[in-house]
């Protein structure tokens, strides 16, 4: 038997492009290993989905599993907790982000507007994407279990976009003013408009200008 699969799960947070993984269209009979690996991204993407969907703490193991027509116990091969599995989304969710986000040949507001492009377009390609846009600040909260709290909470990614800030204020393209504040407004309104189209997928993107425009000097 031959398999057709192409499974992607990709992240933009914080600038970066993460894939847990990709198969590519070739048609050949896939391996032990790429069938672990297919049933862990599946795992995974359905945990999303209700971590989002119901809560955290509403989410069962059982109920991942069914959704998955799994059993529980396989589900456990893979995660050995509903923590274990919470704890890897937010891992890949935040890995990345203590690289270097800026790109010296774009001036600074043309290297936000492609950060908030990029961000817009993938949500569009997968309401995955989008979600996480949901469970990262939820996994900073009091309440959620201690470890994943703390690595929510590991990285502030405001403070990637500081030092664009400081250069288009320099160039006079940026408005004036603290630049964490800048970088806060700007980056609380894209996950605000991310976070309304994981909730409901029929909300249109705004442009990506409008966002830019927060920060815009005129």
């Amino acid at each position: 038997m031959k398999y057709e699969i192409i499974i992607i799960f990709t992240f933009i947070i914080n600038g970066v492009i993460i894939s847990l993984s990709k198969y590519s269209t070739n048609g050949d009979i896939m391996t032990r290993q790429e069938q672990k690996e297919k049933r862990r991204i599946e795992i995974l993407y359905k945990g999303l989905e209700l971590f989002v969907e119901k809560g955290y703490d509403a989410t069962k193991t059982i109920d991942i599993a069914n959704a998955l027509n799994i059993s529980e116990g396989l589900l456990f091969h893979y995660f050995k907790t509903k923590e274990d599995l919470y704890y890897e989304l937010v891992r890949l969710g935040i890995n990345g982000t203590n690289k270097e986000i800026i790109n010296n040949n774009l001036k600074p507001l043309d290297q936000l507007l492609k950060y908030v492009t990029d961000i817009f377009n993938a949500v569009k390609l997968d309401i995955n994407f989008a979600r996480m846009f949901v469970l990262m600040p939820e996994a900073t909260k009091i309440g959620t279990p201690k470890r994943v709290r703390e690595l929510a909470l590991s990285v502030n990614i405001i403070d990637l976009y500081i030092p664009i800030i400081i250069k288009g204020q320099e160039e006079g393209t940026i408005k004036q003013g603290d630049p964490f504040i800048l970088s806060n407004a700007l980056f609380r309104s894209i996950y605000g408009v991310c976070e309304g189209y994981a909730l409901d997928s029929n909300n249109t993107l705004p442009d990506p200008s409008l966002m830019i425009d927060i920060i815009r000097r005129y």
